[in-house]
This record gives structure tokens, C-alpha cells and sequence, in this order.
């Protein structure tokens, strides 16, 4: 296992290379001395990675338009100014990418490599101090016949290939999109928008009621200032796929607003609803960690909800961005209907942080998704980002004491370029004496949490 992730993350490193320059250069070197340090690479790896780091590459500028289209504008961006290569149009910004000339065919490989360290003042629970690879990605996407759209992401942080994103679009109802696959539900403005471009290290408490990456069926459309999407889920690629019982399966749907855009200023309104019957075992589940993922702790635990008939979960949110400084907040409600005159439960949380870049960026909105996107700073010094957020989960209901945490997270972001980053997070924790872990750990127990992250995509 230690030679696989060694040479996964050679491969990643090396492949990254290349795209570089003498600024990314200096936040590579130190992303390779913490792999180095904490046993990940050997001495001589890190050697031949350093020799690499400080030798210059040239790489030839190949960069050339794709075709710009209505169905471009209303889903993603469309690329930028360049020559032909016989039938081929080559990009290498970023991650590679090739497209016919025509339009019609395309892909693009990329990645994301997140590395943390988390160090815990801990108040009564042993926490453990640690690293880990929090992220190491590979992602495939592209178009086919113009119409048809693809994704694949994979992720092999903990030793094993787990498929993320794994679908299959078509745009050719165009305002509508269709898609077919494994991908994440319509569900909560922080879950949609990528970890690559989220401003603390991991999401608020409440995210813990939003269900993620399903298998189902999915319709998206926007107007002028508005989205809405929906769609029919089960489980997930990797759920107990030897289980012969019937699985889980839900509805959801997002609507978004922004009756606001102009320049570095927008202004974002949400709600959605899930709804999810469970599988044939009739039984839910929710706990959380700390917002610090290294330890296994989960001071918020209800323990194991039999007889459930289904759930209900409902979120609102709000976002707004002003030059360099943005506010955004969400709120969810978990309902959880059991059978005949079986109690019924209630659980909810909360979170709002605000966030001001020192060095005068402004967070980048995208209101054709409803989400946050890519920060690009100014200057070859990169951007600063000072945030500071509270978030609330309640899981206790009668008889139902799995908990009330209130988390305060100061973070610091250091964006070196458009594709490095640097950030730190200090969290103070505060439970009450019903988060214990289901029991195993006591409650009241407040620990803060010091943790970094070194990030690169491509």
C-alpha cells in the first residue's frame, strides 16, 4: 500500500510539473518537503521530484479556441484565443486538453492533490494528532457529438479507488440538460461548490444531512438569473453492493435566484428539498466530526434510528459578494418519519461565515450553477483570504440526545496562483454533554483544532 500511494503521488507531482512557473515553483517545493517529512516519499524521490522542481521546462504554447456555442453559455465556459494543429486543438492550461476542430469531440484530464496536518488541543477524547492525503484525484471530462457531455473523477486518497463524479449528459434540449450517472444531488450551495474552491478545509457541521454522490437521473435549466434542478437518486457507486434487499432511494431538487450580478458583486438566494426513503433495514444514522477530518471522533452522533418510514430535509441559503468582501449562510432541517405511531424526530443546524481578501480579489460566482468557482489572483504575490465562520448542528429530539455543537473556525487562505493554495484553520469546539460519540466518549467536551492544507489542481 505505502509503494502504490508513493507512486500515485510521484505521478501526480510529475504530471503538475510542467505548469509551473518560478512562483508556483517555491509552493511546490514546500508541498514536497511535508510529503517528504511525513514518510510519504522516500529521500530519494524527494530528490529526483527537487531536481525536477528546480530544473526549467519548456513547453511548446499550443493554446487554441474551442467553439463557442449557446449551449457554452449556458453551461460552462468556452475556451480561449489560439491556432490549429491539423484536426486537433490542444490546450495545456492548466490540465491537457484536446478537441477536434469541428468542435464535436473533446477531453480534458485533471487532478487535485490536497495534503493536511491536523493538530488537536484536546479537552478529554484522545483526537490524534496526524496527516493524510485528504484528496488525491483524477478526473476525466469532455464532450462527443457536440451534444453529449461525460465525467469521471476517481480518487484514491485512502489506498482504494473510489469513483466520485461518473456520468453521462446530453445538451440537446438546450435550455435543459440531462444527465445519467453517479453525481452529486442538487442539495445545499457549499456541497456544489468543488472543494478546490471552498474557503475552509471542510464543510460546515449541517452538511452532515446533505446525501452527496448518487446514482439517478437528473434535468437541469436556468434563465436569465435563475436554475433548477432535480432528480430521482438511489445509493451510491459503492454502497454494500452485495446487499440482495431493496436500497435506498430519493427526490431532490435546488432552485436558485440571483437578482443581482455586476462586476465583482453578486447576489444569491437558494432553496431545496430531499426527500429519501431508506433501504430494506428501515434505519438512519447521523454523526459528524469536528470539521477535522483526520480524526475518526464524531462528538454528534444519534445512534441508529430504526423503523423509518423516510426523511425530509429542507435547506435554505444566501450569498452575497461586494468587491473584496462576501457573506454566505445556509440553513437545514432534517424531518425523520418512522412508522405507524412510531415517535418522529426533528434535527437541524446552521452556519454563516463571512470571508474579505486582504490583497482586494473578490470570490467568483457563477450564477449558471448556482455555485462558488476559481479565485485568481492579481498578482504574481497571490492573494490573502481571511475568514471567519459559525456553525450550529442540533440532533437532539425527546429521546434522541445525539448532540449540540457550536464550532467558531477562524481560516487563512494563501492563494499562490489560480492552482496553489495554502490554508490554515483554527477551530474551537463546543459540545454539549449529549455529544458523546453514541457513548463513546463523555460529553462537554470542547477541543480546538489547528490544521493546514496544501492544495494543487489541474
Amino acid at each position: 500500500m505505502k509503494i502504490y500511494t508513493l507512486g500515485l503521488c510521484s505521478t501526480l507531482l510529475l504530471g503538475v510539473l510542467p505548469l509551473v512557473d518560478a512562483a508556483e515553483s517555491d509552493g511546490l517545493a514546500e508541498l514536497l518537503k511535508v510529503l517528504r517529512d511525513n514518510g510519504t516519499l522516500t529521500a530519494a524521490q524527494y530528490d529526483k521530484l527537487q531536481q525536477a522542481v528546480a530544473q526549467p521546462v519548456e513547453t511548446p504554447a499550443q493554446p487554441v479556441s474551442q467553439a463557442s456555442t449557446a449551449k457554452d453559455d449556458i453551461f460552462g465556459d468556452s475556451g480561449g484565443d489560439g491556432g490549429e494543429n491539423q484536426d486537433l486543438l490542444i490546450s495545456s492550461e492548466g490540465g491537457l486538453e484536446v478537441a477536434s476542430y469541428d468542435g464535436e469531440f473533446s477531453f480534458e484530464l485533471g487532478g487535485r492533490l490536497m495534503v493536511d496536518s491536523a493538530f488537536y488541543q484536546q479537552d478529554k477524547a484522545d483526537l490524534g494528532n496526524g496527516t493524510e492525503l485528504r484528496r488525491a484525484r483524477i478526473e476525466l471530462e469532455g464532450t462527443m457529438f457536440t451534444d453529449w457531455a461525460y465525467e469521471l473523477g476517481v480518487d484514491f486518497s485512502d489506498g482504494n479507488a473510489d469513483v466520485k463524479d461518473a456520468y453521462m449528459a446530453y445538451n440537446g434540449f438546450w435550455p435543459v440538460q440531462l444527465k445519467v450517472g453517479q453525481f452529486k444531488e442538487p442539495f445545499s450551495l457549499e456541497e456544489l461548490t468543488s472543494s478546490r474552491y471552498s474557503t475552509f478545509m471542510e464543510r460546515a457541521l449541517p452538511n452532515e444531512f446533505v446525501a452527496g454522490r448518487h446514482i439517478g437521473i437528473g434535468a437541469k435549466t436556468l434563465g436569465k438569473n435563475w436554475t433548477l434542478a432535480g432528480g430521482i437518486f438511489g445509493e451510491s457507486f459503492d454502497d454494500d453492493a452485495d446487499d440482495e434487499g431493496d436500497e435506498s432511494w430519493g427526490l431532490s431538487g435546488r432552485l436558485t435566484f440571483a437578482p443581482y450580478q455586476a462586476d465583482r458583486k453578486a447576489l444569491h438566494f437558494g432553496t431545496a428539498l430531499a426527500y429519501r426513503v431508506p433501504d430494506d433495514e428501515q434505519k438512519v444514522k447521523y454523526n459528524v466530526r469536528p470539521e477535522s477530518h483526520i480524526t475518526d471522533v464524531k462528538f454528534l452522533d444519534t445512534g441508529s434510528i430504526k423503523q423509518v418510514d423516510n426523511t425530509l430535509l429542507a435547506g435554505l441559503e444566501m450569498a452575497g459578494i461586494w468587491g473584496p468582501f462576501s457573506l454566505q449562510s445556509e440553513y437545514m432541517q432534517m424531518r425523520v418519519k418512522r412508522l405507524q405511531d412510531k415517535q418522529n424526530y426533528s434535527f437541524d443546524g446552521w452556519y454563516v461565515y463571512g470571508s474579505w481578501f486582504i490583497t482586494g480579489e473578490s470570490r467568483a460566482y457563477k450564477f449558471k450553477k448556482g455555485v462558488f468557482a476559481r479565485v485568481k489572483p492579481r498578482s504574481r504575490k497571490g492573494a490573502w483570504e481571511l475568514a471567519l465562520r459559525y456553525s450550529e448542528l442540533n440532533l437532539n429530539d425527546t429521546d434522541i440526545n445525539g448532540g449540540l455543537g457550536k464550532n467558531w473556525t477562524l481560516g487563512l487562505n494563501w492563494y499562490i496562483n489560480k492552482r496553489f493554495r495554502l490554508m490554515a484553520n483554527y477551530i474551537r469546539v463546543d459540545n454539549d454533554q449529549y455529544a458523546d460519540a453514541d457513548g463513546d466518549v463523555t460529553g462537554n467536551d470542547d477541543p480546538s483544532v489547528m490544521q493546514m492544507r496544501m492544495q494543487v489542481d489541474f
